[in-house]
């Protein structure tokens, strides 16, 4: 008895199902709205991935240099504060623009040389 109480249920969901054996498809116009969508989403829109991707990008990146120059202005700030890196950065630039030397130091100077640019 269950053999035909089986069988029976096989036959009405048979009788059903698509000749194909497939379940549900997607129609062809849906496949097409979605590659639409997603190339508007992705490329076009003003909000689109790939703009969301550079903004971060940027911001990842301006970040890096906010942390570099905070490390720049505390460095800055300590040699601002510190009394022997004060005098030595005064000496430094005596010695560079305005010629002076040190104790027992002799400075040539040569005729027609530039001493006020360096670097260039």
């Amino acid at each position: 008895m269950r053999d035909i109480g089986r069988r029976i249920q096989r036959y009405r969901l048979s009788r059903y199902a698509r000749p194909e054996g497939g379940g549900f498809r997607v129609p062809r116009w849906a496949w097409i709205a979605l590659a639409v969508w997603l190339l508007w989403a992705g490329v076009v829109s003003e909000h689109s991935f790939y703009q969301l991707w550079r903004v971060r990008h940027m911001a990842t990146r301006e970040h890096e240099q906010l942390l570099e120059t905070q490390a720049e202005v505390e460095r800055l700030e300590g040699e601002a504060k510190d009394p022997q890196a004060r005098k030595l950065e005064a000496e430094r630039l005596l010695r560079e623009q305005d010629g002076w030397s040190r104790k027992d130091e002799i400075i040539f100077r040569i005729d027609g040389a530039d001493t006020t640019r360096h670097g260039d």
